[in-house]
């Protein structure tokens, strides 16, 4: 936290952000405005000065070519962000910006891509391709009394081969997940968790937008307190789209071959 605002780092938000990503940024922001909390995003692109210091760092989705186009640079910056979360910094990763935030990514075809190896897992493309409203359990730490349950959207083709000791974001409870032959779902590593959940996730769970900012917050000796009164707008939102997801989660689409 710089001046005492908290930094909010959001990576290659123009390559890895096709899934309405910045909502997730986004949520924190507000999140943290209602909770009298100042904050600054700052964005990266190829070829920054990354910033050695960040509260919580933010990767979103995109495609296998936009992990291509980025060359050297996720090598080149991948040490600093395992540096942060090491340092316990909060990483979010979503989508495809999970799988690259994993040590490598496996294409069908073609190179391997390395990854920022924030996770000790690799993503392994050209699994069944699962598109699907998605319902979880997350065994991320959240606030005192906060539910576990998530909801939101999945659609990938990747397979999440997690290393020995890495425990999963979350248990599946309706969905696809990531991980061939058990119903989870991503990767948890400290304050850094990685999944596929789209919606954007942070938007559509605001207890888990609380857990990140307490993490940031508890890390540098400052206590994080929400008001519901100053959220209860946006929390009755997502509330609704919840109940929807749930609601209809199981006349949608599943797998497609």
């Amino acid at each position: 936290m710089t001046a005492d605002r908290l930094t909010i780092l959001h990576v290659y938000p123009r390559q890895m952000g096709v899934s309405g990503d910045r909502g997730n940024v986004a949520a924190l922001v507000r999140r943290a405005d209602a909770a009298d909390i100042a904050t600054e995003v700052v964005e990266y692109a190829p070829g920054d000065v990354l910033p050695t210091t960040a509260d919580v760092v933010v990767v979103g989705n995109g495609p296998l070519s936009a992990m291509r186009s980025l060359g050297s640079d996720v090598g080149r910056i991948g040490a600093v962000l395992r540096d942060l979360a090491t340092a316990g910094v909060p990483v979010v990763a979503v989508g495809g910006g999970f799988d690259l935030a994993t040590n490598q990514v496996v294409p069908t075809d073609g190179a391997p891509i390395d990854g920022f190896g924030v996770f000790d897992a690799r993503a392994v493309r050209g699994a069944e391709r699962r598109v699907n409203y998605f319902v979880l359990e997350t065994r991320y730490p959240l606030l005192s009394g906060a539910s576990t349950r998530l909801a939101g959207f999945e659609d990938h083709a990747a397979r999440i081969e997690l290393a020995d000791g890495v425990s999963p974001f979350a248990d599946v409870v309706s969905g696809g997940g990531n991980q061939a032959g058990s119903p989870v779902e991503g990767a948890l590593t400290g304050n850094s968790f990685g999944t596929h959940t789209q919606g954007p996730v942070l938007p559509l769970n605001p207890q888990l937008t609380d857990g990140v900012l307490a993490a940031a917050t508890t890390r540098l000796g400052r206590g994080y307190t929400p008001d519901p009164a100053r959220t209860a707008t946006i929390d009755r939102y997502a509330g609704e789209a919840r109940a929807t997801i749930d609601r209809y989660v199981d006349k949608a689409f599943k797998r497609i071959a």
